[in-house]
């Protein structure tokens, strides 16, 4: 049906919801971690330790949470603790810290994915009307 003015109307492709940006984002954390499980070379990106995998896998599990119950505020909270914990390991490179050792690589993964969480959080709540 033509538009009054006579031009077609334009149909404007439908953005993905918050919800589904963010388990996608939770799904692809999860899975780098997994990665690191696989001894098989060319998929081995990324040298994950157990306990950054477990960060990883568990804030993941937290940030689907959150998408699952309608909850943005878990993707802050998820995406907060990746930052940090990438963020110490990255500044702490020198020493080897009981719990916080492990690969740089996988601490840029971890702020990557941490990131990505809080920019869905942010762009989960509605933008202000502007008519």
């Amino acid at each position: 049906m033509n538009a009054p003015n006579g031009t077609a109307p334009v149909r404007v492709p439908r953005a993905l919801s918050w919800r589904t940006r963010g388990l996608l984002v939770a799904g692809f954390t999860a899975l780098s971690a997994l990665f690191s499980l696989v001894d098989y070379t060319p998929l081995h990106f990324v040298s994950v330790n157990l306990i950054q995998g477990l960060l990883l896998v568990g804030l993941a599990a937290l940030a689907a949470l959150g998408c699952a119950l309608r909850m943005p505020v878990l993707l802050l909270v998820a995406g907060a603790i990746l930052i940090v914990a990438g963020l110490v390991r990255l500044v702490t490179y020198a020493q080897t810290i009981g719990i916080i050792a492990g690969s740089v690589n996988a601490a840029a993964l971890m702020v990557g994915f941490g990131a990505a969480l809080v920019a869905i959080w942010i762009t989960s709540r509605p933008m202000p009307s502007t008519v």
